[in-house]
C-alpha cells in the first residue's frame, strides 16, 4: 500500500513537470511562429530591401547646376549661355571600407600609376577627409580610364566612378567677376548649410552669382545602385533615383557691352560700371585684372589658388565693389550740389582762377589746379573741373554740408548689389579725424574734401548709383544682376527682378539740371570733349586721384570718368558709364577713351533713340 502510494506521488510530480516543459515548449514554439510571421510577413519586404542593401553600393549622381544667360534670353532662339556644363567622371572612394591600411596603400599604389600621379598626393587627400566620407581621388577622368579600372576590379577594390557634370565658363575671366567659380564646400560651409541638404562631397558657389544664388543653382542629386559580389566586385547597377537639374537664370547684363568694356580695359588695372539708372539693372560689370574660373572648379586647384592670391595685382578682388578710391575731381559735384540745395550759392556766381589757391595761416599753404581759368561760373567749373572754384566753394560752405549730402547719396554705405563681397566707401567727420589722428579738422582737410582729396573713398558702383540719382533728381535704385530665374527647361519664370528704389535725396530739378548741364558741357568743350562726336548727347566728368603725396601728373594717378548718356532724352533710355583705370595719369587719358568705346556700342545696338 505504501509503495503504490509513492509510486501515484512520483507519476503525479513527473505529469506536473511534463505540463511545465510542454508550455514551456508550446510558448517557445508559438514565440518562434510568431517571429517568423513578423520577419516573413510583416516586415518581410524591409528585411529584403536591406538584405539587397548588402550587397550593393550607392554612388550618388551629382546634379548639373542650371545655365547662365545674358540679358537677351529668348526662349524660342539661339543665346548667348555664359555658364554650362559638360558631361565627366570622377573616381571616389569610402577609405573606412578598406580593412587594412595595407590594402589601401597597394591600392592607390596601383591608381598612382594608372592617373599619373604621385602616391602621396593620393594618400594626403583621402587623410584630409573623414574616414566614412566618400572622397573624390581624381576628377575629370577619360573613360579610357574607366573602363581600365572595372576590367581588373581585383586590383582596385573599393574604387568606383561616377558620372558628373563639369563647369565650363564660356568666355573665361570675361565674366570672372560677375560671375564667379564653384568650388568643394569647406568644413565651416558644410557646418552652416547642411540643413539645407548640402553634403560633404557638394561643390558649392565661392563667389559672384555662383555663390549668390547657389541654392537657385544647384539641383537635387540621384543615385545610382550598384550590385556587388561577396568580394566587392560590380555584377550589376541600376537607377535609383535621377537627379534633377538646377534651375537657370538670365542675368542684368549684355554680352556685347561687357565685352567692348573688357576689350577696352585690356591689361590696365580698374573697374567699369555700366548700370540703367531708372532701374538699377546692370547691363556691364569689369574688373581687372581677372581670372580664369575654369582653372578653379577640379579639386586639384590649390596650387592655383595660392598662386593668385599671392599675385600682388589681386585678380581675386573684384574691384568694382571692393575696393576704394578718392572720387577726384567727380566729388566736385557733391559739393556744387551741397552749395546750391543749402542756398549757399548760385550756379551763375562766378569765381576766379589764377592757377592756384593760397590758404592763409601760420604757414600759407598753395593748392594747386591744372591750370589757369580765370573767371568761371558754376557750369563752367564743372566742365573744365577747375579745383580753386571747388577749393573756394568749399571753404565757403563747409564740411559738414559736404559730408551730409555725400551721405544723402549713400557713398559711405553699400549699395546691396546682388552678388556678395561688396564693400561701403568712406566718408570722415570731424569726430572721426580726432579719434584716429588726434587733431582737429583743419581747412586744408575741408579743401582737400570739396575736390574729392584726403580722406574721403568711394567704390565705382557707389559713383555710379550717385549719377543714377542725379539723373533721376534724388530717387537711386539697387543695383541688380539677376534678371530672372527659369526652371531647367526655361519654359517657366520663376523670380523676376524688378526696380527697388533704395534712396530719395530731396534734390530740387533746378539743382539736377545744374549738374546736368556741367556735365553735358564737359564733352561739349571741356575735360570729356573727345566724346562729343558721337551720335548721342552725353554729359560726363572726369577726374584725377592723387594717389601720392606730391604734386605730379604721371601714371601715379587714377583716371575717372562718370557719365550718361544721352543728356536731355527720354530718362527710361538713359545709361550711366563708370570708368576707374588705376594708375591711368588722367580722367580725359585713359577712362575717357574706354567710356567712348562703350558708348558707341550701345549706340550700335539700339540702347538710345538717335
Amino acid at each position: 500500500m505504501e509503495k503504490t502510494s509513492i509510486k501515484m506521488q512520483m507519476l503525479e510530480v513527473f505529469r506536473q513537470r511534463m505540463y511545465y516543459f510542454l508550455t514551456i515548449a508550446l510558448i517557445l514554439f508559438l514565440v518562434l511562429l510568431l517571429q517568423l510571421i513578423n520577419l516573413q510577413l510583416i516586415h518581410g519586404r524591409d528585411y529584403k530591401l536591406k538584405s539587397k542593401m548588402n550587397m550593393e553600393n550607392s554612388i550618388p549622381i551629382p546634379a548639373s547646376r542650371g545655365e547662365i544667360y545674358d540679358r537677351n534670353f529668348k526662349s524660342d532662339s539661339d543665346n548667348v549661355t555664359l555658364v554650362t556644363n559638360r558631361p565627366s567622371f570622377n573616381l571616389t572612394t569610402i577609405p573606412s571600407r578598406f580593412k587594412t591600411e595595407d590594402e589601401l596603400n597597394r591600392t592607390f599604389n596601383n591608381l598612382s600609376h594608372l592617373l599619373d600621379i604621385s602616391n602621396e598626393e593620393v594618400i594626403d587627400n583621402i587623410n584630409s577627409k573623414k574616414r566614412w566620407e566618400r572622397v573624390a581621388i581624381k576628377e575629370d577622368i577619360d573613360f579610357n580610364v574607366i573602363v581600365k579600372i572595372a576590367s581588373h576590379q581585383n586590383r582596385f577594390p573599393n574604387i568606383e566612378w561616377e558620372a558628373v557634370p563639369v563647369r565650363v565658363y564660356s568666355y573665361k575671366e570675361m565674366f570672372s567677376h560677375v560671375i564667379g567659380y564653384i568650388g568643394y564646400i569647406s568644413s565651416g560651409e558644410y557646418r552652416r548649410l547642411r540643413g539645407k541638404g548640402y553634403k560633404h562631397y557638394h561643390k558649392i558657389g565661392k563667389t559672384g552669382v555662383e555663390k549668390e544664388y547657389d541654392e537657385m543653382l544647384r539641383g537635387i542629386d540621384g543615385y545610382i545602385r550598384r550590385i556587388v559580389d561577396v568580394k566587392n566586385r560590380i555584377e550589376g547597377e541600376e537607377v535609383g533615383s535621377s537627379p534633377v537639374t538646377g534651375n537657370n537664370i538670365v542675368l542684368t547684363i549684355d554680352y556685347e557691352i561687357q565685352k567692348v568694356a573688357y576689350e577696352a580695359m585690356k591689361n590696365r588695372r580698374g573697374a567699369i560700371i555700366v548700370i540703367k539708372p531708372t532701374t538699377g539693372e546692370i547691363i556691364a560689370l569689369i574688373s581687372k585684372p581677372d581670372f580664369d574660373p575654369n582653372l578653379l572648379i577640379l579639386g586639384n586647384n590649390n596650387g592655383t589658388i595660392r598662386e593668385l592670391s599671392n599675385n600682388t595685382d589681386k585678380p581675386f578682388i573684384n574691384r568694382a565693389i571692393q575696393s576704394r578710391y578718392p572720387p577726384a575731381s567727380t566729388y566736385k559735384l557733391i559739393t556744387a550740389i551741397a552749395a546750391l540745395e543749402e542756398e549757399k550759392w548760385k550756379a551763375k556766381h562766378t569765381l576766379f582762377c589764377p592757377g592756384k589757391y593760397t590758404l592763409q595761416g601760420y604757414v600759407d599753404r598753395n593748392f594747386y589746379c591744372h591750370k589757369p581759368h580765370g573767371i568761371l561760373d558754376m557750369h563752367e567749373a564743372i566742365s573744365e573741373s577747375c579745383s580753386v572754384y571747388f577749393y573756394q566753394l568749399g571753404y565757403l560752405i563747409g564740411p559738414s554740408i559736404i559730408l551730409k549730402y555725400a551721405d544723402y547719396f549713400g557713398l559711405g554705405e553699400e549699395t546691396g548689389i546682388d552678388i556678395p563681397g561688396e564693400i561701403s566707401g568712406f566718408i570722415p567727420s570731424k569726430k572721426w579725424k580726432l579719434k584716429t589722428f588726434g587733431q582737429p579738422w583743419f581747412d586744408g582737410d575741408t579743401l582737400n574734401l570739396s575736390i574729392g582729396q584726403g580722406f574721403v573713398s568711394v567704390t565705382i558702383l557707389g559713383m555710379a548709383n550717385f549719377v543714377s540719382g542725379v539723373i533721376n533728381n534724388g530717387v537711386i535704385y539697387k543695383p541688380h544682376i539677376m534678371k530672372e530665374i527659369r526652371t531647367f527647361d526655361n519654359q517657366k519664370v520663376i523670380m523676376r527682378s524688378s526696380p527697388k528704389q533704395i534712396r530719395e535725396i530731396p534734390l530740387s530739378p533746378l539743382t539736377s539740371n545744374t549738374i546736368k548741364h556741367g556735365m553735358r558741357l564737359a564733352v561739349r568743350k571741356g575735360t570729356a570733349r573727345r566724346l562729343k562726336y558721337i551720335k548721342i548727347p552725353i554729359a560726363g566728368k572726369t577726374g584725377t586721384a592723387q594717389t601720392r603725396s606730391r604734386r605730379k601728373d604721371d601714371s601715379t594717378q587714377h583716371a575717372w570718368f562718370v557719365g550718361y548718356a544721352p543728356y536731355g532724352g527720354d530718362k527710361e533710355r538713359s545709361i550711366v558709364v563708370a570708368v576707374l583705370v588705376e594708375h591711368g595719369i588722367t580722367g580725359a587719358v585713359w577712362a575717357v577713351p574706354i567710356a567712348e568705346k562703350i558708348f558707341l556700342r550701345l549706340v550700335s545696338l539700339g540702347y538710345f533713340d538717335v
